[in-house]
């Protein structure tokens, strides 16, 4: 009798809600998948469903950079910039070496030498990546726009708010130096060189300085956004170039400016700015004068309209805006059609036209400089 086999065991089954549970957990979305869901949303300027999505990463792993650093991108693209800047804070505790696009939100997002302090950190982890990759790569060469642009970050911070540190022009040049070792292709970095020596009272060099960045993309793909410097920053170079009394180069980048964004309060300002500066050069023929200050009336009376519409921040600039309005009514009497074509197009025009008449009667005929 040969020996007894045991009985085969019989593998259990589940039930049905555990089968259920099994099924669902496997059809849950990765991280990985999330992220690209997230990517994805805020590429169609979805922010609202992008931010529900990545607080589903978030919630599967509360360490994982990638899922914050979205997160805060996805707030200060929605205006809420304290969230943000806690979950890049996170960040840095998460991975304070690796990853230079929390700092350069944090630069943004802070002020004075605490902006410094995060671009250094910037810089250091760019530095870093840099490090890794090949000097010739495209990848190199992106890096080292980034450091260019942190380090051109850094010269207008001691331009302007940190202006009267004792060390602040050493650390335009310092820094200026060092955006230029960085990235010599660079046109922001010389645009911001022109600011530097426009403050040293050197304008020469200034135009100088203005011309060798306007020849790094002026020629360039002017539909292509990664050829050419961002809108602000042209925006910027408008205001430099009236500075150096440059009006018809100054007139040139608004006119491409208008056919990218016709919205834009400040490019309506500086238009309004330019035909206003056109209307004192010597030489002029009274209507020639009459048809710039007409000009200036028309881009500012635009710049009031949108800046209404909204809800515009920099109310310098608008008053000024005013202020030139009323005075060139002092001058140049409105028409009617003009008259009637400006109470269609602003909202409140009565209110706004008795801001421009409290203005008037004010009777300060000062010299008047362009707001920022």
């Amino acid at each position: 009798m040969g020996p007894r086999r045991g009985k085969t065991a019989r593998p259990i089954k589940k039930t049905k809600e555990a089968r259920k549970a099994d099924v669902s957990e496997r059809s849950k979305p990765s991280i990985d998948q999330l992220l690209v869901k997230t990517q994805e949303l805020m590429d169609d300027n979805n922010y609202e469903d992008a931010l529900k999505v990545v607080i589903q990463a978030i919630g599967l792993d509360e360490r994982n950079h990638k899922a914050l650093l979205l997160a805060a991108v996805i707030q200060l693209e929605s205006g809420d910039v304290e969230p943000a800047i806690n979950c890049l804070l996170r960040c840095v505790e998460i991975s304070p070496k690796r990853g230079f696009e929390k700092y350069m939100y944090l630069g943004q997002f802070t002020v004075e030498l605490e902006s410094v302090r995060y671009y250094q950190l910037g810089v250091d982890a760019l530095q870093r990546d840099l490090d890794e990759v090949s000097k010739n790569s495209e990848h190199s060469a992106a890096l080292r726009r980034k450091m260019a642009e942190a380090y051109v970050a850094m010269t207008e911070i001691f331009l302007t708010d940190c202006c009267f540190e004792s060390d602040a022009e050493k650390k335009c040049e310092e820094y200026l130096k060092l955006a230029a070792t960085a990235d010599p292709s660079c046109p922001e970095v010389y645009q911001t060189m022109a600011s530097v020596r426009l403050s040293q009272d050197r304008p020469n060099d200034a135009r100088e300085c203005l011309t060798k960045s306007l020849a790094m993309w002026s020629e360039k793909d002017q539909n292509d956004p990664t050829q050419i410097p961002s809108y602000d920053n042209r925006l910027g170079l408008v205001r430099l170039l009236l500075e150096l009394d440059d009006k018809d180069q100054a007139l040139s980048i608004l006119e491409r400016l208008q056919k990218e964004d016709d919205e834009n309060v400040d490019l309506w300002y500086l238009y309004g700015w330019t035909y206003h500066l056109q209307s004192e050069e010597a030489g002029q023929s009274a209507d020639e004068k009459i048809e710039a200050l007409v000009s200036a009336r028309e881009c500012f009376g635009r710049a009031i309209k949108l800046a209404e519409m909204q809800d515009f921040e920099n109310d310098g600039l608008i008053e000024h805006a005013c202020e030139l309005v009323a005075r060139i009514n002092a001058t140049v009497p409105a028409s009617a059609d003009e008259d009637e074509e400006r109470n269609d197009a602003i909202p409140n025009a009565d209110a706004q036209e008795e801001a421009w008449e409290d203005i008037s009667s004010d009777g300060d005929n000062s010299d008047i400089e362009m707001k920022a």
